[in-house]
């Protein structure tokens, strides 16, 4: 730590251990209401790498994705008003929190862009949108009018207006506290610098978030291997070159459902003998068969999928539903029922080109480890992971920011929250998104050593 901080850390070692977590929840009210510090004496000094496990459980949960409130189809006509004031943003200071967006692939435009507190250093737009907008290069009534930060090669699959990063959040002066951590912090008897500190660690997070603006093509995120994703329904999955599926069913375990009884194989067993493209494909997570099941006759029924659907969302197992489109599938073999084990984690479903998958896809634009789906008991969720655990698949598994629904009403998408290192899909189009946090101290590895006393 540097020298400037030599008394705080003799304050540190000495401080009493009155602050600890039980002593924070005594003083914490149940008020869910936001608390603003605008005093300038608490401006953002340091950011924390990583936060004590206790502590996380405190904080307000991260927020997934935030709601558009446009709910017509696209109408990018607010991204077309001119801009009175010039924008001058050419300076990047390396030790203030910024954004880095690098290109993936070699093409003909910048392959790094930055972003600080005032926009994309450098952008040619000439609009009003306090957004960082990307899109192809534009080509309109009025050649004067520059929408777009980031243009990306003139390509049909990319969009004019695209799509956006929302990142004012990021770069807020101002602290945001939950008013129970405020009226803590308030009783606590330390020192004015320990406050100060603290409350930048239980403060609400600086997130960045993505949308897509209702594009013909979509926007997608990178599914990481390490890092499980999880499954909601209408969720909509690029894989290869030109094979997707869709999340059509998403049931999770529920203590207060029926027990597997045998309605519940005659049901499984009749979506297995629907006729062409509505028949499904029955994956258990045990890999194998119920006898159950397997000795129920075929039989064909006049009830609809969606009917069946229903019944199977009576009862307390995990039930995922898959539909499958584009190349490497019959259209009588597209869509997959996968039934995971009541309140315990699956054994994983896995995809790819390799006959030894439980769903097999014809395809040389697949791996032959594609992804790999389970239900998970920690999550609560079903979740998808990319290629084998020890190796990315060689094309990615991306998720579209827009579900099934926007998709087809070509509506704009939900915010969808960025983490570090995050990867975008635009077309052939990929960038990387890195959080730089700027100026740091080791303060937090401080507070969870206090809080481990």
């Amino acid at each position: 730590m540097n020298n400037d901080y030599t008394n705080n850390n003799e304050n540190l070692n000495g401080i009493n251990l009155q602050f600890t977590l039980f002593q924070l929840q005594i003083y914490a009210s149940e008020l869910d209401q936001f608390f603003f510090i605008d005093n300038p004496a608490f401006n953002r000094i340091a950011e924390f790498d990583e936060e004590d496990g206790m502590m996380a459980e405190l904080r307000q949960p991260r927020r997934r994705e935030r709601h558009s409130p446009r709910e017509k189809q696209q109408n990018l006509s607010k991204y077309y008003q001119k801009s009175t004031e010039p924008i001058q943003n050419d300076h990047l200071d390396q030790g203030q929190p910024h954004i880095k967006v690098t290109s993936l692939r070699n093409t003909n435009v910048n392959s790094e862009y930055f972003i600080n507190e005032f926009g994309l250093i450098g952008s040619l737009k000439n609009t009003n949108s306090k957004d960082i907008l990307i899109g192809r290069s534009h080509r309109n009534q009025n050649p004067d009018l520059i929408p777009n930060d980031i243009m990306l090669p003139d390509d049909r699959a990319i969009s004019r207006i695209h799509c956006k990063i929302v990142c004012k959040d990021y770069f807020r002066k101002n602290q945001i506290l939950r008013r129970k951590y405020q009226l803590a912090l308030k009783y606590i008897n330390l020192s004015r610098y320990l406050k100060h500190k603290i409350s930048q660690f239980l403060e609400e997070p600086k997130n960045v978030y993505i949308q897509d603006l209702g594009s013909i093509y979509g926007t997608y995120l990178r599914v990481f291997r390490q890092e499980p994703y999880l499954l909601s329904q209408d969720n909509k999955f690029s894989i290869g070159s030109e094979t997707y599926f869709n999340i059509v069913l998403n049931e999770t375990y529920k203590i207060n459902s029926k027990e597997i009884d045998q309605e519940f194989y005659k049901t499984l067993k009749a979506l297995s003998c629907l006729k062409f493209s509505q028949k499904h494909e029955i994956h258990f997570g045990d890999k194998q068969k119920p006898q159950e099941f397997q000795q129920l006759e075929e039989e064909v029924t006049n009830v609809g999928f969606k009917d069946l659907y229903n019944k199977l969302k009576e009862y307390n197992v995990p039930i995922l539903g898959i539909k499958f489109s584009g190349q490497g599938f019959d259209s009588n073999k597209q869509q997959y029922i996968l039934i995971g084990k009541s309140n315990q984690d699956s054994d994983e479903f896995s995809i790819g080109r390799g006959a030894d998958n439980t769903i097999k896809i014809n395809s040389n634009t697949i791996s032959r480890k594609q992804c790999r789906i389970k239900y998970s008991a920690q999550y609560q969720s079903w979740v998808i992971s990319d290629g084998l655990q020890d190796r990315d698949s060689a094309n990615g598994t991306w998720v579209s920011l827009q579900t099934v629904e926007q998709s087809e009403k070509k509506k704009e998408s939900n915010q969808i929250l960025l983490q570090n290192n995050s990867e975008i899909k635009i077309g052939d189009f990929f960038l990387r998104v890195e959080l730089v946090k700027g100026r740091n101290t080791n303060f937090g590895q401080q507070i969870k050593e206090m809080l481990s006393l």
